[in-house]
C-alpha cells in the first residue's frame, strides 16, 4: 500500500517525526510519502489555527498526484477529516477517530492526555460528536505545545509518566491515549497497567484493511 502522511501544519520536522514513527509501525510492504502543508500554522494550537489547519490540509492534498493509496492525517483532532474525505478519491484515516473507536470499542472508561490548553474544550467536543462521551474518564492537558512535546522528547516521557502514574493510582489504570503527533515513538518508553496507546498507532491498525486492498498477490 502507498500511504500519503499528510501534516496540517508547516512543521517540516514534525513531518518526519511522525513518518519515522509510522514506519517503524507499519508492515515493511507499505509505501511512504510525507507531506508538510505549505501555508498555515507551524502548529495547531487553537480553534483559529484548528480552522487554518483544515483549511492547510485541504489544500495540500489537492495539489498532490495520485500516487496514494489511503491518507493519514497527522494531527489528533483530524482538521478537516470530513473535507478530506469528500474530496479524496482514496480512504482518510484520522488519528483521534481511529482512537476514540478503539477506545469505545474495549467497553472500559478512557482518558485522554495531551499538550496545549485549547485541545480540552476542542477534544471534548469532538468526542461528543463522535459519540464517544459516556465512556470518558476526562483530558489531562500538559502544558505547552504538541510541538514543544515534540521539541523535548525526555522531558515530555517523564511527564507523561507522572499522569500515567497519577491515573494508575487514582483512577484505577483506564485506557489512556495520548493524543497528539508530538507524542510519536513515546509509547515504548512508559510504563502503565491498563491499556496505553496513541494516535498514530490506532491510525495504522486503522489503515490495515485498507491495505489487504493493496497487497501484491503471493506468486
Amino acid at each position: 500500500m502507498k500511504l500519503l502522511v499528510l501534516n496540517p501544519n508547516t512543521t517540516a520536522s514534525m513531518t518526519d517525526r511522525v513518518v519515522a514513527e509510522v514506519r517503524r509501525l507499519a508492515p515493511p510492504a507499505w509505501e511512504m510519502r510525507g507531506v508538510t502543508a505549505a501555508v498555515g500554522c507551524e502548529v495547531i494550537a487553537s480553534r483559529a489555527a484548528f480552522v487554518t489547519g483544515a483549511w492547510a490540509a485541504l489544500e495540500t492534498l489537492r495539489a498532490q498526484d495520485e500516487w496514494a493509496d489511503a491518507v493519514l492525517l497527522a494531527c489528533f483532532g483530524d482538521p478537516g477529516l470530513a473535507a478530506l474525505r469528500e474530496v479524496s478519491a482514496v480512504p482518510v484515516i484520522g488519528m483521534a477517530e481511529a482512537a476514540l473507536h478503539e477506545a469505545v470499542a474495549l467497553g472500559r472508561p478512557y482518558h485522554i492526555v495531551t499538550a496545549g490548553a485549547a485541545w480540552d474544550g476542542m477534544l471534548r467536543e469532538l468526542v461528543r460528536v463522535a459519540g464517544a462521551d459516556a465512556l470518558l474518564d476526562g483530558i489531562t492537558v500538559l502544558d505547552g505545545t504538541g510541538l514543544a512535546v515534540a521539541r523535548e522528547p525526555q522531558r515530555a516521557v517523564q511527564r507523561l509518566q507522572d499522569v500515567l502514574d497519577g491515573l494508575q493510582q487514582q483512577r484505577g489504570a483506564p485506557t489512556c491515549i495520548l493524543g497528539g503527533a508530538g507524542f510519536a515513538g513515546m509509547v515504548d518508553a512508559l510504563r502503565y497497567d491498563g491499556v496505553l496507546t496513541d494516535g498514530l498507532a490506532a491510525a495504522v491498525r486503522a489503515l490495515r484493511p485498507h491495505a489487504a486492498l493493496h497487497a501484491t498477490p503471493s506468486p
